[in-house]
């Protein structure tokens, strides 16, 4: 995607925001892409959690994906939180998908990143994958969320395409491969304060960035193993990027963060978070988490923390059902 607004700051907005990030450098609050500011880690570390029995369980055909009593629990759970929060939960395999909270469409930031190495995973198939080089890029633009590496890749993925609006295309093409008829991908080269790329501007709703992972993860997107290469990148997010989802306690995790200013405003942070846990097996589940916290010189850290009290209100919800898997026609 085309990028930044003057390459001299470039380098400095590409670290600042976008969710991007350098493995290098702490940055001060970032954005979509940014690299998250790192003097306040929203959870250090990972929670270990409980081993699940090796009984397998009856396959569940049809359902719910939380427990009963979830959409209660969750509203008391959204009363207690500082500012707007928004999830969407849905089983890759069989099952019924949910949204609570808030579900107004919001700018992807890094979260599109998976979308874009998926993209350029789909176009380089039949061209024998992946260089090494793209395969370095894609590495440091999912697990440290670098802005750089995810724009080269990007550009790739336009010579490939015929530009930077077929490579946008080819983005929708998967999302409405994805089941999603919504999502536009963002294509403005009008790039905001605090941004570092055209698609991460991408307005995408929870409900349908879970759907996009869902199919993701059921493997209907691209190649079986392209589908685990990069839901393996996804699971070896930096410590410092491994707030919500990567501190709740799951065994497994596959996931993407992305943050940004709103509208260039460095104290009023958008922070979210997709992926998919426990990817590969039966009881795989998507999810995407969406925070809008609320104006201080604290946002982005106020932010982390929404999303980390989501993912673990989340751990305590889900059924952790297996389930039969889903046809790719269905998503």
């Amino acid at each position: 995607m085309l990028v930044v607004l003057c390459f001299g700051l470039a380098t400095l907005i590409g670290r600042l925001t976008d969710g991007g990030s350098s493995a290098a450098t702490t940055p001060a609050p970032a954005t979509s892409q940014a690299p998250a500011p790192r003097k306040s880690r929203a959870a250090a570390g990972r929670s270990k959690s409980k081993r699940r029995s090796t009984t397998k369980l009856p396959i569940n055909q049809t359902g719910a994906v939380l427990r009963s009593g979830a959409a209660d629990s969750f509203s008391a759970f959204a009363r207690s939180q500082p500012g707007r929060i928004g999830i969407a939960v849905h089983p890759v395999g069989v099952g019924q998908e949910i949204t609570l909270g808030d579900d107004q469409p919001a700018h992807g930031w890094s979260t599109t990143k998976p979308l874009v190495v998926a993209a350029l995973l789909k176009a380089t198939a039949a061209h024998g994958g992946l260089t090494e080089s793209q395969r370095e890029e894609a590495n440091a633009a999912i697990t440290i969320s670098d802005n750089q590496s995810i724009i080269d890749l990007f550009d790739d993925l336009g010579a490939l395409e015929g530009g930077p609006a077929a490579a946008a295309q080819a983005m929708d093409r998967l999302l409405r491969d994805s089941g999603d008829t919504r999502t536009v991908v963002a294509t403005s080269r009008d790039i905001p304060a605090g941004a570092s790329t055209t698609f991460g501007q991408t307005l995408w709703a929870p409900k349908q960035a879970a759907q996009f992972y869902a199919a993701l993860g059921a493997g209907c997107l691209i190649s079986r193993a392209d589908t685990n290469y990069l839901l393996g990148l996804m699971q070896h997010i930096e410590a410092s990027e491994s707030w919500g989802l990567g501190s709740a306690g799951f065994k497994s995790v596959a996931f993407k963060g992305g943050w940004g200013p709103q509208n260039g405003d460095f104290d009023l942070y958008l922070v979210r978070q997709s992926g998919v846990i426990d990817p590969g097996t039966p009881y795989a589940v998507a999810v995407s988490i969406v925070a809008h916290p609320p104006r201080s010189a604290r946002s982005f850290e106020i932010g982390t923390e929404m999303v980390t009290a989501t993912a673990r209100w989340l751990a305590k919800e889900l059924t952790h059902l297996r389930r039969a898997s889903r046809s790719c026609k269905a998503m």
